[in-house]
């Protein structure tokens, strides 16, 4: 599609007028000429005037709208700045020039570029979490694709992936789109690391932590390693997760060093916050439990501006507590997580269903604490495995629980109970690490 439209001033501006109901007589007075010399405007039998251009746009409320293909030029660079503040998180910044994008909106004509603001607009809604309206966004986007340029397509399926990671936790369809943006990004020879992040993000959720490695280790390579870019903490901590996953240890360590330098930093308290959650399970994977506790106290200080992430800390404490065999410390854990959700307001939970994910893990840890009683056994069996089973991260948490299960009934001297459970366990990691993903 070119990138511009290929209509003449005049049928530009009969197409603004008419989309907004305006008549040809309207447009006369209020520029003081003439209808019949209007017409000839529109069908381009006479030249426009500066000073009736900018009664013609005064007129049509387009006073900022760029008509000519120089200005379209400076529009399209502009949308790359606003592009550029929203990957930066620069979100207030961001916000004041989403005015001064929109005067796109008033030009009927130029569907690209209304489709390229419609899906860096979306961009901006995911750095904010609005979910809802990020959908509301992708689907008028939806009908605009058929003729759109490789930039639009690019965000489109960025945007859209992370909506199916943050909505419904499908990580199939979240791995699916950012695949499909970076060949639209590599057509348009474009660099960037947000579609690297992302693809390194769905295979390390479907469980395949080699494969993440691949593409976060790319994403590094582009952005240099420079810690001024507000990427590079997270690429860096993503990576170290990985590396965890694999049992790599001293190289998860090293490259939570510089996630943890880059936060401080910038004082960036949400982000210090997530970095030493992340030490947190490092040590206890390590064995170091009260300096792994000792880390975990200090990013929930970090986080209380943020109960979803808090909340997530928290049960990551109560479980770790509860290996670590200090249950009356898990229970604290767990009632006051319990506490949080009960909240009418609990702002920072990012959506409904990591909501019902909190609260579905905490009230499985609890009834951990009580597994002599049938109807804990029944919980964790029956409501917590199948549900964490069947939504991306947390099918690992899912294994966590089929191995007490599988436990308490050897402890118990249910052997055909404790096979079943081993068997669960064995799908489930199959499911996760060795199968390939196949997209529908």
């Amino acid at each position: 599609m070119a990138i511009y439209s290929t209509l003449t001033l005049g049928e530009k501006i009969r197409q603004v007028r008419e989309s907004k109901g305006l008549s040809l007589e309207n447009m006369a007075i209020a520029i003081s000429s003439s209808k019949p010399t209007i017409s000839r405007f529109e069908r381009n039998e006479l030249e426009f005037s500066t000073d009736m251009i900018i009664a013609i746009k005064k007129f049509l409320s387009i006073e900022k709208a760029p008509l000519f293909e120089h200005e379209l030029s400076l529009y399209r660079n502009r949308m790359k700045v606003w592009d550029t503040l929203i990957g930066t998180q620069r979100l207030t910044e961001a916000r004041d020039m989403q005015n001064e994008m929109s005067v796109i909106l008033d030009l009927p004509f130029e569907q690209d570029l209304y489709l390229l603001f419609l899906v860096t607009e979306a961009m901006l809604l995911s750095k904010e979490y609005n979910i809802p309206v990020l959908n509301e966004k992708l689907s008028i986007a939806e009908g605009l694709l058929d003729n759109a340029s490789d930039d639009a397509l690019y965000l489109y399926h960025l945007n859209k992936g992370f909506y199916y990671a943050a909505n419904a936790g499908d990580y199939k369809n979240f791995l699916k789109h950012s695949l499909m943006a970076l060949e639209y990004m590599e057509k348009a020879k474009r660099t960037g690391t947000s579609v690297l992040i992302s693809i390194g993000q769905a295979y390390n959720a479907l469980g395949k932590p080699y494969k993440a490695i691949i593409y976060f280790e790319r994403a590094k390579a582009q952005s240099k390693g420079d810690l001024t870019d507000i990427s590079v903490g997270f690429i860096m901590q993503s990576l170290a997760r990985c590396y965890m996953i694999i049992g790599e240890y001293a190289t998860a360590e090293k490259y939570l060093e510089p996630a943890l330098a880059r936060a401080l930093s910038v004082n960036a308290e949400f982000d210090i916050g997530l970095v030493l959650s992340d030490k947190a399970k490092l040590s206890f994977k390590k064995g170091e439990y009260e300096e792994c506790l000792d880390l975990y106290d200090q990013s929930l200080k970090h986080h209380e501006q943020h109960k979803g992430i808090y909340l997530s800390t928290l049960i990551a404490k109560a479980i770790d507590l509860f290996k670590m065999k200090k249950y009356d410390k898990s229970q604290e854990a767990i009632e006051r997580g319990k506490a949080i959700l009960n909240e009418e307001e609990h702002g920072g939970i990012r959506s409904v269903a990591e909501s019902d994910t909190q609260e579905i893990t905490l009230n499985a840890v609890g009834h951990l604490l009580t597994l002599d009683n049938d109807t804990s056994v029944e919980y964790i069996k029956d409501v917590a495995i199948p549900y964490l089973r069947a939504n991306g991260y947390t099918n690992y948490e899912a294994l966590f629980f089929c191995s007490q299960l599988e436990a308490h009934y050897t402890k118990k001297r249910a052997k055909t109970k404790a096979n079943a459970m081993a068997a669960i366990a064995r799908d489930i990691y199959r499911e996760r690490y060795e199968s390939e993903i196949e997209f529908d």
